[in-house]
């Protein structure tokens, strides 16, 4: 686990059931770097050989990440005591050090799971018995959700359907603020569990104090892999002011990138060095613990950031002292056990306003394109391995998985409603020597019929308006429940200045999924 960034799958390998596939959406994932029916007459040629794919990643939605650096010698042995902690690493000869150790069973038992069929995907608490707090970013379609489960690997617990969710009137998915959401369940638990506090004191925590992240994020902080927790995982790091936050910037992998304009007073900071959450971790609460699980008090939902540990940005959470007077209300109309400490007196001091959504922040640069085969030169190259990376969602019918059908690093497109069905890639701008560009794409369709295919558009004015390219549709041009690797297309376009590409779901049911593995888009 780490402290930034969130959407995952549990475990790691092949878990996608076709018989039960619900109806998931991704949002914004936390990228794990140091420091988006007709065929056209286009090009298209499939190989089973894979591309070597250089990791571009950055920002958006959705954290906990850890990496491994005790012996195996010593994780064993750690282990047969029941925990143990994430050590320093090496990476590329710099010090990265991801922390977090195991938590005791039961300690967080407020800490519940968001499942779909394709396993976790997001993290929440419990602040009522029949109602759960998480990210907005983690809304849409159909899940349960798990709660008293330590080790999702077991089944302990229960899982519970959703029955609704209220995500605040004011989150704005551009730039992920008001990143609250509630979701009230079918049923009340029945599971001898504690319900976590939710601040109302603007004035808490302070700058410099010390808060707790927890999940089952991603545990490895590297570019090209990821494993994420069976077990709940927690870290601590320490709170940092608002406008500290606002001004960090670096450049990760050849992007340059910062905060500026991005931190808004509905938004908490919070970093350690070589500490953080990651890809899974969103929606998890952030705390300032108490001496026991009853008395802990969440301060914060795990919400955004750029990079997992990263030296540069810190973790992005929620506050949730901004949202306090909606939570208590909505929690106190919705529920049908409401907490009594919530509910029956709680602390009705209003919290400033939330402020107006902050502007879209400005594209970041593109690294500089590298030599290729011939005279193609690199606009951008995603694997997913930590996230969307250079992409990002389009809306409920995208999401962000850790692993599924064998591969690391999945993005998924469901059903055709439009932009929301989508993923596009980030502006690229360019130097103006481009007039021909190649797409290559590794995809596996799955429940796509006769009438379903899936397109890539472009844009070249920062996504107002798409120019379709080519569009694919089965049986014709594939067959469902197979990787077609390394799938080229070509496109002409001689007054390009900036660059987004979009795939895009065109089907008719929730069944309609097409998955894919690495986009690489390169230009002449």
């Amino acid at each position: 686990m780490s402290t930034g960034q969130p959407v995952l799958r549990v475990p790691t390998g092949d878990s996608y059931d076709e018989e039960t596939r619900g109806d998931r959406h991704q949002q914004s994932c936390w990228s794990n770097v140091e420091g988006a029916s007709t065929r056209s007459g286009c090009d298209m040629n499939t190989s089973t050989n894979q591309s070597n794919i250089i990791t571009i990643m950055k920002f958006q939605v959705l954290l906990l990440q850890f990496i491994l650096a005790t012996s195996s010698t010593l994780m064993a042995s750690a282990e047969a005591e029941g925990s143990f902690r994430y050590g320093d690493s090496e990476d590329d000869g710099n010090t990265r050090i991801i922390g977090g150790s195991q938590t005791q069973n039961g300690r967080y038992s407020y800490a519940v799971s968001l499942q779909d069929s394709l396993g976790h995907f997001c993290g929440g608490s419990l602040i009522a018995k029949d109602v759960v707090l998480t990210a907005a970013h983690c809304q849409g379609g159909s899940y349960n959700v798990v709660i008293g489960r330590h080790d999702l690997g077991s089944n302990s617990g229960e899982s519970i359907p959703v029955k609704k969710e209220i995500p605040h009137p004011k989150y704005n998915d551009r730039t992920t603020d008001s990143d609250w959401n509630i979701v009230i369940l079918s049923r009340p638990t029945t599971e001898n569990v504690d319900l976590i506090q939710i601040n109302s004191s603007g004035n808490s925590p302070s700058t410099g104090q010390d808060v707790t992240v927890m999940g089952w994020g991603d545990t490895i902080a590297a570019d090209d892999a990821q494993k994420l927790s069976d077990v709940l995982m927690a870290v601590d790091v320490n709170v940092i002011s608002n406008s500290d936050c606002d001004d960090s910037s670096g450049t990760i992998n050849g992007w340059s990138d910062s905060y500026k304009g991005q931190i808004t007073n509905n938004m908490l900071c919070a970093a350690d060095r070589g500490q953080d959450c990651c890809q899974g971790d969103s929606g998890g609460p952030l705390v300032i613990r108490g001496n026991s699980a009853s008395n802990d008090v969440q301060v914060g939902v795990v919400s955004w950031g750029i990079g997992c540990a990263s030296a540069n940005f810190p973790g992005v959470y929620a506050r949730v002292s901004e949202a306090y007077d909606w939570i208590k209300q909505t929690v106190c109309s919705e529920s049908s056990d409401p907490p009594a400490a919530l509910c029956g007196g709680g602390n009705n001091n209003n919290p400033p306003s939330p402020s107006p959504p902050s502007p879209s922040p400005p594209s970041p640069s593109p690294p500089s394109p590298t030599p290729n085969s011939g005279n193609w030169r690199t606009i951008l190259n995603e694997d997913f391995t930590n996230g969307y990376g250079s992409f990002k969602s389009g809306g409920q019918g995208a999401r962000h998985y850790g692993s599924s059908k064998s591969r690391q690093g999945v993005i998924r497109i469901q059903n055709g409603k439009g932009s929301r069905s989508s993923f596009y890639s980030k502006d690229a701008t360019l130097d103006g020597s481009y007039s021909k560009f190649k797409v290559t794409f590794s995809f596996y369709a799955l429940g796509m019929e006769n009438n379903d295919s899936f397109c890539l558009d472009y844009s070249t004015n920062g996504g107002s308006s798409w120019k379709g390219v080519d569009c694919w549709s089965g049986p014709n041009d594939y067959q469902n429940k197979i990787w077609y690797d390394d799938t080229v297309v070509t496109f002409s376009d001689n007054r390009a200045s900036e660059l987004s590409v979009r795939f895009r779901c065109q089907g008719n049911s929730n069944q309609d999924d097409v998955l894919f593995d690495k986009v690489k888009v390169e230009g002449q």
